[in-house]
């Protein structure tokens, strides 16, 4: 019976598009590919914080993102992953406003696949995107927020650009 019960809950976590870590947090699908330094925000982010704004620099491809992030202590920290090349872009979150989508592009680069577009889209319609998109939609994907969620933080690899990049997404409020 134990077993069943196992069985169960991993094709629970498999058939669903984000899996399960600790209570409140969800790892989405990760784009791109696997070079550079690998990175994560796990152990940074936790459910209940409050994303202030998103940043993309980029050029013809993405260089780097990050997000200015308020935890509950009231603690403001910057996720920043990925190289300085690029413009940079900043999308301000009103109050209450959340990220709930990812878009990303991929392609090679001097052989190593690299992200070459990255859209995110809030709960209020609002977007920031940045790179080049690409034509081939078999290196095109995107995720979504499961109700009550939103983008808390980043796991992939980077170098002087973004190589690959996968949505944390965190409970909007507090798990108690």
């Amino acid at each position: 019976m134990k077993f069943i019960f196992q069985v169960l809950a991993t094709l629970a976590l498999v058939t669903g598009t984000a899996s399960a870590l600790d209570k409140g947090i969800l790892l989405g699908e990760t784009f791109g590919g696997p070079h550079g330094d690998k990175y994560s925000d796990l152990d940074l982010v936790s459910p209940g914080q409050i994303v202030n704004s998103i940043t993309v620099r980029s050029a013809d491809r993405v260089d780097a993102v990050s997000l200015n992030v308020t935890d509950l202590t009231g603690q403001t920290t910057i996720l920043y992953h990925g190289g300085k090349g690029g413009d940079s872009e900043t999308l301000q979150l009103d109050q209450g406003e959340h990220i709930i989508g990812v878009q990303a592009h991929w392609g090679k680069y001097y052989r190593k696949t690299r992200l070459m577009y990255v859209e995110f889209t809030t709960d209020k319609k609002r977007t920031i995107s940045g790179g080049t998109p690409a034509v081939d939609a078999d290196r095109m994907g995107k995720d979504s927020a499961l109700e009550g969620y939103q983008l808390g933080g980043f796991v992939g690899y980077s170098g002087n650009e973004l190589d690959s990049m996968g949505a944390i997404w965190t409970s909007i409020n507090p798990v108690v």
